[in-house]
């Protein structure tokens, strides 16, 4: 009785430690780095996300007069008050005036940031379809016809390629060199698939050795790719980093300068014959 009772505690043990230790050895592997998970597992990265406000190293979003005759007008339609004072600082204080037009044309403004992006979109889907076309004529063959036949099943499959084929055509634009590298990891997954599938379906098994002979060819080829993208990336950090010490450079010489007495007092008594005489020179703010 005694020793049945050590066994089913035992076992109750094992049942509470055994999924803790599954999870472990889960998250384990999921951290082990290895060239192949991290090419099959990369995804398309985050791009910067569009807005109102400028980020880092980003220029202002600019109205065009359009735009800003689009946004008084409909400020005189909530705001007469408002829009008559917009009006006089339009042409006292430029600057200004844009900025206190986003704050009360909000709304409106926020619409024409939408139909922008909706533009970009638009605009970078048909130079996509261009490049497809171009490029791989099936697939693009493919859309046209559901386009035709099935608006929503066609958004779908563009989706889809646009997935498969979009790291392609944005390298395409700032990096030559690594799109043909994708064009030819792309055609040797291809053809890596097609080899796995007559593996399966072969019962000869002569073929089947031949099969697995080209596969591990293919699978050389890719491997030797994927070391050439990442020596690409490698030398592109490189690039950027040269230039990230160039600007730490001229942030520091500037700094020095700027910390000079003369260029300070200097600077101070043309400040302030600037303001005494209501010449905006430098920004101070």
């Amino acid at each position: 009785m005694e020793t049945n009772r050590k066994i089913v505690l035992v076992l109750a043990i094992a049942a509470v430690m055994l999924p803790a230790a599954l999870l472990c050895w889960a998250e384990q592997k999921k951290d082990e780095k290895s060239i192949w998970t991290e090419d099959e597992q990369r995804g398309p990265r985050p791009g910067p996300r569009p807005g109102p406000g400028p980020g880092p190293g980003q220029r202002r979003f600019e109205l065009t007069d359009e735009e800003v005759d689009r946004i008084t007008t409909s400020l005189k339609k909530s705001d007469p008050e408002k829009a008559k004072e917009l009006a006089k600082l339009r042409k006292k204080e430029p600057e200004k005036f844009q900025a206190e037009l986003r704050r009360y044309g909000r709304e409106e403004f926020g619409k024409i940031i939408k139909g922008r992006i909706e533009g970009l979109r638009q605009k970078r889907q048909a130079e996509f379809i261009i490049w497809l076309e171009k490029n791989y004529s099936k697939e693009a063959k493919s859309l046209v016809k559901l386009k035709e036949n099935d608006p929503n099943l066609y958004m779908e499959r563009f989706d889809s390629i646009r997935r498969q084929y979009g790291p392609i055509f944005d390298a395409e634009r700032v990096n030559p060199e690594l799109a043909e590298v994708l064009k030819e990891d792309l055609a040797l997954k291809k053809k890596r698939d097609e080899l796995i599938r007559q593996i399966k379906a072969s019962s000869n098994e002569q073929k089947k050795k031949g099969l697995i002979l080209e596969l591990e060819e293919v699978v050389a080829s890719r491997f030797d790719l994927i070391i050439q993208r990442k020596q690409i990336a490698y030398e592109r950090l490189l690039k950027r980093l040269e230039e990230l010490r160039n600007r730490v450079k001229e942030s520091r010489n500037e700094i020095a300068k700027w910390r000079d007495d003369k260029f300070k007092a200097e600077n101070i008594k043309k400040r302030l014959k600037d303001l005494n005489e209501g010449i905006p020179q430098f920004s101070w703010d």
